[in-house]
C-alpha cells in the first residue's frame, strides 16, 4: 500500500501524542522510544508517517544522494496534525508497540498470585508479555479488578540500530535449560533502581539472575544477551538483516537509546547555480564555441546571449559548456566549503534587502577601520547575516554512539548508520529561520601561531588514536578534528557563546555554532534558527556590530576557570585505561562545556589553553594579549 499511514485509523481516532516538527528532527524520528501514559512505542518507519511540504533545497539533497541508498531522495517537512476530527485524512505518524513485555504495578502481585509471602519481605510483581495482558492489566488472581501493568524499562540492541525484547525465558534459565515454568517475575530489592537490586527468576527453578548480570556482553566468555537477528520494529513486516553483533542491554530512557544523525545546510545563493541557469538558457546558441575567444565572439555579435551571460566570467561559462557536451555530472563543493566562501567574499547583491528575491539570506559585511586594535587584527572579517535560514533533516540514526558530519560538514553514512525506511524515498526535514554572525581570523596569524603550538596538537593527535583503538566501531574514524586550529576555533566559539548569551537576549542553548576550517578560510558562525518564537530579534547581530567587546568577554572567561588549576592542568588523555578523556584538554563544566544542541561536537575537542593564558602555561595561547 502506498499510503500505509492511513492504514487501520479510524476517522474519529484520536492522536495519542503531539509531537514538535524540531522535536522530529532531534528525538523522535522513526527508531526512537515513547513513552506513553500506560503504554510505550517506537516510532514507525517514513513509511507510516503523512508527509508535509516538499522543501527544496538542493546543497543539502546532493549531499546526501552520495550515500548509498540516499540516491533519490527527496526533503519533506513533517505532517502537521488535523485539528477537525471529520477530516477524512488526518496527519499522522504511527508507532508500534514496544517492548512487548510489561511488569504488574501491584505490590502484592505476589501473595495474591501464590496465596503467601515471599521470605525476606521481598515483592515480586509479575513478568507478563502482552498477550498475557486481560482487560490491559494483569488479574493478579486470577479473577476481579485488574491492576496496571507498565512496560518493562529493559530492551535490548546492537550498534547498528537493531532492537528486540530481551528473551527472558533464555536469560532466566542460562544455567537451569530444563525448568518449563513458565511465570516469571521481578524482584526489586532495593529503593535507587540499580541494576544490581533488580532480580528476573521463575516460579519453578526460583534461580534469580541480575539484571547488573544482563548488563555484561559476555560473561565467561559466554554472550548473556545472545546475538542480534537484526530486527526492525520500526519497519513492521520488513525482514531481519540478520546482524549477528553481540546484544548490549539498553534502558528505554537513556540517553544513549537513540542519537540521530542529523544533515544541514545554511541556505545560500549559489553562483555556480545561476551560472549554469545563464548558460542553459543560450545553449543552443554557445554549444558550437571552441574556446573561450569564440565565446567573446558571440556575445558581442548575439543580444540574448550578452544578456544572459552579463555578469559571469566567460573561462568559467566556457567550461560550463565543455562539461554540457561531455555530458559530466556536475561537481558541487563541500557543504562548509561552499558556505564560507560566500561568507569570505560576501557579494553586495546579498547586502541589499530584498524580501521577495532573498527571503532565506541576507549577509551585510561589517568594514574593519585600519587602526584598530591588537585583539581585532587577529580578525579578518566580520559578516553580519541579519537573516539566514537553516535546513535540517534527519538521515539515519544510531544506538550507544553519536555520529555526526565531518570537518567539511559532510555525512559518512555507511552500514553503521540504521536507515528510516525500506526502501528510502524521502526524508523528514526543517527550515529554520534566524539570524546570527560570522568573523574570521587572519590566515597568517593562525599559519605563525600553529607552529608554536604543535606540540599541543600531537597530544590531539595521539588522543584520538587511543580513543579510537578503544572502539571497535570507530576505527574508520578520520582525525579532520583533532587540529590545533579546529580546537582553538571550536573553544572560542564556546567561551563567545557563553559571553554572548548574557546579555543577547537568547539563552546559551538557542545559540548553534558552525567551525569553519580549510583552504577558504578559517572563522565561526554563530547563529540561532528555530521555527518557534526565538530567531529574529536581533541580538545577534548586534553582538557582531560590537564584536571586539564580547571577545573580550570570553577571553576573560576562559583565561580562569572556577575548578582551576585542576582544570587548567588536564591534557588528552594518550595512554589507554588511565581516563576517558581523550579528545579534551583543559576544559570542564565550569568553562567549556555547553549544552549539547548548541555543539557540532558533542563538547569534545575543547582546550583553552590554545585560546588564552592560564594558570597552567601561557606557551600555546592564540590571544595573548586583550
Amino acid at each position: 500500500m502506498a499510503d500505509k499511514w492511513k492504514a487501520g485509523i479510524a476517522r474519529d481516532r484520536r492522536p495519542d501524542g503531539a509531537i514538535r516538527h524540531s522535536q522530529i528532527i532531534s528525538t523522535f524520528g522513526p527508531g526512537a522510544l515513547l513513552d506513553l501514559v500506560d503504554d510505550a512505542g517506537i516510532v514507525a518507519g517514513l513509511s507510516y508517517w503523512a508527509r508535509g511540504e516538499r522543501i527544496v533545497e538542493d546543497r543539502l539533497v546532493s549531499m546526501l544522494s552520495r550515500q548509498e541508498g540516499y540516491e533519490k531522495i527527496a526533503l519533506y517537512s513533517p505532517p502537521v496534525g488535523g485539528q477537525k476530527l471529520e477530516q477524512t485524512e488526518q496527519k499522522w505518524i504511527k508507532a508500534f508497540r514496544f517492548p512487548e513485555w510489561f511488569i504488574c504495578q501491584n505490590e502484592n502481585c505476589w501473595e495474591q498470585d501464590r496465596g503467601t509471602k515471599r521470605s525476606g519481605g521481598a515483592r515480586p510483581r509479575r513478568l507478563l508479555h502482552v498477550s498475557q495482558l486481560e482487560k490491559r492489566g494483569h488479574l493478579c488472581a486470577g479473577k476481579g479488578r485488574s491492576s496496571k501493568a507498565q512496560p518493562i524499562r529493559f530492551t535490548r540492541a546492537c550498534k547498528f540500530g537493531h532492537i528486540d525484547d530481551v528473551d527472558w525465558f533464555a536469560l532466566v534459565h542460562r544455567r537451569t535449560p530444563d525448568c518449563t515454568a513458565k511465570r516469571l517475575w521481578l524482584d526489586e530489592t532495593g529503593t535507587s533502581g540499580d541494576l544490581s537490586d533488580v532480580r528476573i527468576f521463575c516460579s519453578g527453578c526460583n534461580v534469580p539472575v541480575s539484571m547488573a548480570l544482563a548488563a555484561q556482553r559476555f560473561d565467561g566468555g559466554e554472550l548473556v544477551l545472545g546475538r542480534c537477528p537484526g530486527k526492525r520494529p520500526w519497519l513492521a513486516g520488513a525482514v531481519d538483516e540478520g546482524c549477528g553483533e553481540p546484544m548490549r542491554l539498553l534502558l528505554r530512557s537513556a540517553s544513549h537509546a537513540y542519537f540521530p544523525v542529523p544533515a544541514s545546510v545554511i541556505h545560500i545563493p549559489d553562483p555556480d547555480t545561476a551560472l549554469r541557469d545563464a548558460v542553459e538558457s543560450v545553449y543552443e546558441h554557445v554549444r558550437n564555441a571552441d574556446d573561450v575567444d569564440e565565446l567573446k565572439f558571440f556575445v558581442k555579435k548575439q543580444e540574448p546571449v550578452r544578456l544572459a551571460l552579463e555578469g559571469h566570467p566567460l573561462p568559467a561559462v566556457f567550461d560550463e559548456i565543455v562539461r554540457r557536451k561531455e555530458n559530466r555530472p556536475v561537481v558541487r563543493k563541500k557543504v562548509k566549503e561552499a558556505e564560507v566562501e560566500v561568507l569570505m567574499n560576501c557579494p553586495p547583491a546579498l547586502a541589499t534587502d530584498q524580501p521577495d528575491k532573498q527571503d532565506r539570506f541576507f549577509a551585510r559585511t561589517l568594514p574593519l577601520p585600519a587602526n584598530r586594535s591588537k585583539l581585532m587584527k587577529q580578525v579578518s572579517r566580520i559578516v553580519l547575516l541579519p537573516r539566514l535560514t537553516e535546513v535540517r533533516a534527519l538521515a539515519g540514526f544510531t544506538r550507544f554512539e553519536s555520529k555526526s558530519a565531518d570537518v567539511d560538514g559532510e555525512l559518512d553514512i555507511g552500514a553503521t548508520v540504521a536507515k528510516l525506511d525500506e526502501p528510502l524515498t524521502w526524508l523528514p526535514a526543517v527550515e529554520n529561520s534566524g539570524e546570527g554572525f560570522f568573523f574570521a581570523l587572519d590566515d597568517k596569524a593562525l599559519a605563525d601561531w600553529e607552529t608554536g603550538a604543535a606540540d599541543r596538537g600531537l597530544l590531539f593527535q595521539e588522543g584520538f588514536r587511543t580513543w579510537q583503538r578503544q572502539r571497535e566501531d570507530r576505527k574508520d574514524a578520520k582525525p579532520d578534528f583533532a587540529t590545533t586550529r579546529f580546537v582553538l576555533l571550536h573553544s572560542l566559539s564556546h567561551l563567545l557563546i557563553t559571553a554572548v548569551s548574557l546579555e543577547c537576549g537568547y539563552a546559551a542553548s538557542s545559540v548553534r555554532e558552525r567551525i569553519y576550517v580549510g583552504s577558504s578560510g578559517s572563522g565561526i558562525l554563530l547563529y540561532t534558527a528555530s521555527p518557534g518564537a526565538e530567531g529574529s530579534l536581533g541580538g545577534l547581530v548586534e553582538v557582531g556590530r560590537h564584536l571586539e567587546r564580547y571577545l573580550k568577554m570570553a577571553l576573560d572567561l576562559g583565561g580562569l576557570c572556577s575548578n582551576d588549576p585542576v582544570c587548567a592542568a588536564h591534557e588528552p588523555d594518550v595512554a589507554s585505561g588511565t581516563a576517558d578523556r581523550h579528545l579534551e584538554g583543559a576544559s570542564c563544566h565550569g568553562c567549556l562545556l555547553i549544552s549539547e544542541p548548541s555543539c557540532e561536537r558533542m563538547n569534545v575537542y575543547l582546550d583553552r589553553t590554545l585560546v588564552v593564558p592560564t594558570v597552567e602555561t601561557d606557551r600555546f595561547a592564540f590571544f595573548r594579549e586583550w
